[in-house]
């Protein structure tokens, strides 16, 4: 049998977005930032939606020269009306605005639960459902929802969370089920802890909530269970959404996409 070399390999087609246009949720830096550059230089027009404006101007200077563009749309998700219709039109779906608070059930304030779940849960539910009626039509499109290890495992502290990225993965396999006919898959991609800000943040939290120092805590809280002992990188996400919109994935929906170092394999 011939070995597969790289001169006797199949080609692979790259990604080519252009004409389409693609919406991308927390745009404004870290996954979502990374995602949108990675859509623009596929061709996409790219919609990039944060609350973070000045964060949205910043991103789109960086895409300058790019196949495709970067286009800021200020938006805070909890206007879930305007979130709908924000999507419309939309080739390319990209949920991936996040929160996160970490804190004891009892202590959880109710409030801020509700906040996690309309943004993470609900919002998606709301922008995929605003952009179905455009993908239907033509017969073609993508939604790729960043979920999260804890999309599949569960964390203590971590109740809000754990439950909105639970629920996204149900509501990414419903609309797989449902798009399948009309040519639209849905995905998710499952990253461990990713270097990005959110994740900074919570070594404050988990560091508290654990009773050790902050500089203990990504070793011993947060790569624990991961036996690469590294962060990934918010780009290593985007190529993984840069891979369920291209030409070889289109057998590939209602699944998880797993980046986390090995931490399902426990």
């Amino acid at each position: 049998m011939t070995p597969l070399n790289a001169a006797s390999a199949p080609h692979t087609p790259s990604l080519d977005l252009g004409g389409r246009t693609a919406l991308v949720t927390g745009a404004a830096g870290g996954i979502g930032g990374a995602c949108a550059l990675r859509l623009a230089a596929a061709g996409a027009k790219v919609r990039a939606v944060d609350r973070d404006a000045a964060g949205l101007e910043t991103l789109a200077e960086r895409a300058a020269g790019l196949a495709g563009t970067v286009e800021p749309h200020v938006l805070d998700l909890t206007d879930l009306d305007a979130a709908e219709l924000a999507a419309a039109g939309t080739d390319v779906l990209v949920n991936n605005a996040g929160l996160q608070l970490v804190r004891p059930i009892e202590e959880f304030p109710p409030d801020a639960f509700h906040t996690v779940l309309t943004v993470m849960l609900e919002a998606p539910f709301r922008l995929i459902r605003g952009a179905l009626p455009h993908m239907y039509g033509q017969g073609w499109g993508r939604i790729v929802n960043i979920s999260s290890v804890h999309g599949l495992r569960a964390s203590a502290y971590k109740s809000a969370y754990v439950a909105a990225k639970h629920g996204l993965e149900g509501l990414s396999k419903t609309a797989a089920l449902e798009g399948a006919a009309h040519g639209v898959t849905s995905n998710c991609v499952n990253p461990g802890y990713v270097r990005t800000p959110l994740v900074e943040r919570q070594l404050a939290d988990q560091a508290e909530a654990h009773g050790i120092p902050e500089e203990r805590v990504l070793t011993e809280v947060l790569l624990q269970d991961s036996a690469v002992k590294r962060l990934v990188e918010p780009e290593e996400v985007a190529e993984a959404v840069a891979y369920l919109c291209g030409p070889r994935a289109s057998f590939v929906t209602g699944t998880s996409l797993v980046l986390d170092g090995g931490w399902t394999a426990h």
